[in-house]
């Protein structure tokens, strides 16, 4: 069996073991260990495919560790967020970062990338300020989540300019990972602060995993 077999193995594996637990985690009313399992699973994920970057001399190995640490970053982001909503969100934040910082390893700047972030986030920003189903415990929080939707509204951009620039496999993978990221933290919002439906939760969670198992395949897709 070689090294490319056996990396798309483990990939399958672990991606199929995140997609079994996500369904207990959410059959068994969000339980918090199984959230740990199923987000260290997705971490560990990103740092194997970095270590078979590292094995196969991938060249470009700063996309390979931003992405490492994107998926870490998120992991913690998981673990803290139900303590303080604050330093997740912080977490979950720096994550995207990472995110957005890896995608220009892939397509350097341009314009379009500005023009896609700007619309995404005009539009989120207007539903986050005045929303009247939106109810903000303090004005902290609007701000925040404000802020935090220019993070992830940038990276959704950066990933969708990086697609019409190169359809190719990796960018139609981070292109896809990245929207269904946007959409689960849309899902969050509704979850956390409308409180109106209770299928917000499931479908935060039902496409926040995927989204990260999508992300951390694309560096087994590129490395290979």
């Amino acid at each position: 069996m070689n090294g490319n077999t056996t990396a798309l193995l483990l990939n399958i594996l672990i991606i199929a073991v995140i997609f079994i637990l996500n369904y207990f985690y959410q059959k068994n009313k969000f339980a918090f260990s199984l959230k740990c399992v199923c987000s260290s699973a997705f971490a560990l994920l990103g740092v194997i495919n970095l270590g078979f970057a590292i094995a196969v001399k991938q060249e470009n190995l700063q996309f390979y560790v931003l992405m490492a640490t994107a998926l870490v970053l998120a992991m913690l982001g998981d673990v803290f967020i139900g303590k303080s909503f604050i330093l997740g969100a912080g977490l979950f934040a720096l994550g995207h970062v990472c995110f957005m910082i890896a995608y220009f390893f892939l397509q350097g700047f341009s314009l379009r990338e500005v023009w896609i972030s700007a619309l995404i986030f005009a539009a989120s920003a207007a539903f986050l300020i005045f929303a009247p189903c939106i109810k903000y415990s303090s004005d902290s929080f609007r701000w925040i989540c404000v802020a935090y939707a220019l993070i992830i509204s940038s990276m959704l951009g950066k990933a969708l300019a990086n697609l019409t620039f190169e359809p190719s496999g990796v960018n139609i993978l981070i292109a896809a990972g990245s929207f269904l990221f946007f959409f689960s933290d849309l899902m969050l919002v509704l979850d956390w602060f409308v409180r109106k439906w209770k299928w917000t939760a499931n479908a935060c969670m039902g496409t926040y995993y995927p989204a990260l198992c999508i992300l951390a395949f694309s560096m087994y897709f590129k490395a290979f």
